[in-house]
Formats: C-alpha cells, sequence, structure tokens
C-alpha cells in the first residue's frame, strides 16, 4: 500500500511538469503570435497613411520635342505625396503606356516648392523623363502613367504607395 502512495506521487510530479512545460511553450508562442499581429496591425495603420497621387491637370502634361532628330522627346509631371509619412524618391518607379522606365530614363526629379529637402507630406515631386518610346508622341496624345513609390522606414516598416492616371499630352 505504501508503494501505490509513492507511485501516485511520482505520477502526480510528473504530469505538473509536463502540464508547466507546455504551459511554457504555449504562452512562448502566443507572445510570437501576439507580437506579429501588432506588426501586421500597424503595417495596415501605415499602408492608410501613405500615399502619392498625379498633381496638376492631367489634360494638358508637358511634352517637350527633342530639338534635334538625336534627341529624345521629354514629359514632365508631378507626383504629390497625399500621405502624412516621408515617401524616398529615389525607389519611384514609373511606367508610361505598360513600358518599364529605367533609371536613365528619368533625368531629374525636383521637389516642388525646391526648399523642400525630403519628399514630406503634401510636397510634389517634379518628374522629368526622356526615353526613345516617347518620341512616337505627338500633341493631343493621350497615354498612361503608373508609378509606384515606397516610404521611408516608419517603425521599422517600410510600405508602398502607387498612383494611376490616364494624360494628354501637349507640346510646349
Amino acid at each position: 500500500m505504501a508503494d501505490g502512495g509513492a507511485s501516485t506521487i511520482i505520477m502526480l510530479v510528473t504530469a505538473l511538469l509536463i502540464s508547466s512545460a507546455a504551459s511554457a511553450v504555449l504562452i512562448q508562442e502566443w507572445s510570437s503570435t501576439s507580437r506579429v499581429m501588432q506588426q501586421q496591425q500597424m503595417g495596415l495603420q501605415i499602408s492608410e497613411e501613405i500615399g502619392i497621387d498625379f498633381a496638376g491637370d492631367p489634360m494638358m502634361v508637358d511634352l517637350q520635342l527633342g530639338a534635334t532628330p538625336a534627341a529624345l522627346n521629354e514629359i514632365t509631371f508631378y507626383v504629390q505625396n497625399t500621405g502624412i509619412h516621408k515617401m524616398n524618391e529615389n525607389s519611384l518607379s514609373i511606367i508610361v503606356d505598360g513600358v518599364t522606365l529605367d533609371g536613365t530614363s528619368i533625368v531629374s526629379r525636383s521637389f516642388v516648392p525646391n526648399t523642400a529637402g525630403d519628399w514630406d507630406s503634401h510636397v510634389l515631386l517634379e518628374i522629368k523623363m526622356r526615353d526613345i518610346a516617347f518620341d512616337a508622341y505627338v500633341d493631343g496624345e493621350e497615354i498612361s502613367i503608373f508609378a509606384i513609390a515606397r516610404s521611408l522606414n516608419i517603425n521599422g516598416i517600410s510600405m508602398s504607395a502607387e498612383m494611376s492616371e490616364e494624360v494628354q499630352l501637349h507640346v510646349s
């Protein structure tokens, strides 16, 4: 009889050790899951707080014809940071009429007002682009512009925003 009590205590202690180890694992996993959920929630909030949009009259986008046959046509348009966080102007990628333009097509990016040092909220980015694909464009032609840019890191998270606009070119 004394032997039965000792084995019961051993079984009880073993059960307590196993259940406490299982509890520790569950608490650790819940903590990890909770951390991931907080990051996802922060990411959703940040994605609603960033944005870019076409600025200006989409029916009056500037097209400058090349001065010589060897010179490429140039398109100038403006993109505004409509969010509350800074955007990374160097991450800007542009697609014109379905053609992805590489970094050599972007002639210049400058802030409006020109005193701005970063692409802050409500700051315009003037974009001048030249590409061989633009040489076929004429006055009054309609094209589509798609742009995407990433935000600067916000609490370790960077999100992207995009804009799409149908525009009409006008020779200046």
